[in-house]
């Protein structure tokens, strides 16, 4: 922990590191060397058992205070989200129930950095993985904490693609073996030709979004240095191999505190974890009206 930064972390943990936390040990030895004053977690899929054992396992374990998105009732596999908050730095002022138009529910918590007055929104999000349409939906739901007057971070599994150009070529569709997958990662245009979809990430930067590797690659220089590397896909070229699909997100002026950005590959783990670096005094900044705006 460093007094002058905020650091958050973002994992996918494929399937919560297991039930009897087969990987999990090596996952939570990692986040707690890098010291998170955040974590967002996706993928948290026993997080809810045993009276949320895994979850207060993991608050111990880092020092963090823990909340789990809401369940989803409606469908046969509900995989939480999770997010982490270091008690010291972050007074909560309440944890958000999800509106129901999220296959996966995300974890949402607002909560006061030091004394700032206006409250961080935090968002632990995994999108659908089979459908377009959901996904670009959940990606609405999320606009609606980019509205005038909020400051957001959101991260997490998009399973989907940049809408800019990078230095990771996308799928070439046709050479995907994987034909399932195809159909869930793409969409079909007006000529009837499936193309990879981008259209939550294309959202969110239209809403005002700023894309924090983006950001990182574009203005930080060596500490941007590798910011755009693949996420995920490492072990699947059936698939069309590795891509940028786990993304972290801010709104409100809080890109502008970004100082640093990690992409972090672990040998058990489908996903990398990412690490953003933001500079605390600089962020609190964005979380304080103006006089102006105070007196106005």
């Amino acid at each position: 922990m460093d007094a002058s930064t905020v650091t958050v972390a973002v994992w996918n943990i494929e399937a919560d590191g297991g039930r009897s936390g087969e990987h999990r040990h090596a996952a939570i030895d990692l986040l707690a060397s890098l010291k998170p004053d955040v974590f967002l977690q996706q993928e948290a899929k026993y997080s809810r058992e045993r009276g949320e054992q895994l979850k207060y396992i993991t608050e111990k374990q880092l020092r963090l205070r823990g909340f789990l998105s809401s369940p989803n009732p409606f469908i046969d596999a509900d995989i939480a989200t999770s997010l982490y908050l270091r008690p010291e730095m972050f007074q909560v002022v309440k944890q958000k129930p999800c509106a129901k138009t999220w296959y996966l529910h995300p974890c949402h918590v607002q909560a006061q950095l030091g004394d700032c007055p206006i409250p961080l929104n935090l968002a632990s999000f995994h999108m659908c993985f089979f459908d377009a349409g959901t996904r670009l939906t959940e990606a609405g739901w999320l606009t609606t904490l980019a509205q005038p007057g909020m400051v957001t971070i959101a991260a997490g599994d998009t399973n989907s693609y940049p809408h800019r150009l990078e230095p990771i070529s996308l799928p070439v569709w046709e050479k995907v073996t994987d034909r399932a997958h195809m159909v869930h990662r793409t969409v079909m245009d007006s000529s009837g030709i499936r193309r990879s979809d981008t259209g939550p990430d294309h959202a969110l930067i239209d809403a005002e979004y700023v894309d924090l590797a983006r950001h990182a690659a574009d203005h930080l220089g060596s500490d941007g240095a590798g910011a755009l590397a693949a996420t995920a896909g490492f072990r699947k070229p059936q698939q069309g191999g590795p891509q940028r699909i786990d993304r972290g997100y801010a709104a409100g002026g809080a890109a502008t505190a970004l100082e640093h950005v990690e992409v972090i590959e672990h040998k058990d783990f489908d996903h990398a974890l990412l690490l953003y670096r933001f500079n605390r005094t600089r962020l609190e900044r964005m979380l304080t009206p103006s006089p102006r705006t105070a007196t106005s």
